[in-house]
Parts: C-alpha cells; structure tokens; sequence
C-alpha cells in the first residue's frame, strides 16, 4: 500500500510565501490554482489580505 503524497503543499509555509514579493505571491498563487493546489493558494491569498493595497499617494 502506497501513502498519498502531499504534494508542493509541503514545500510553502506561510514565512516563505510572506517572504516573496507581491508579483511573486501572485504568480505563485496563479499556478497554485491552475495546478489544483488549493491550501497553496489559500495560504498566498492570505498573505496577500496582509499587504496594502494600491501605492501610496505623493505629498503636494
């Protein structure tokens, strides 16, 4: 009998993903999805919830 294999899932912790930049954290997300790895993408949506959003405005 063969035991199931978790797959890339063990490979990415949330530190590690924190660690990546945001383009980085999307693109791994984007594959993540297209590779069925859902708790791969969970974790990198949220630690893209973390993030701010948008760039911050220039003093006058």
């Amino acid at each position: 009998m063969q035991k199931f294999q978790r797959g890339r899932v063990d490979l990415w912790t949330r530190e590690k993903i924190d660690s990546l930049s945001t383009a980085e954290v999307r693109q791994l997300q984007a594959n993540a999805l297209r590779l069925s790895e859902t708790e791969i993408a969970a974790l990198c949506d949220e630690v893209l919830g973390t993030r701010p959003r948008g760039r911050v405005a220039a003093k006058a």
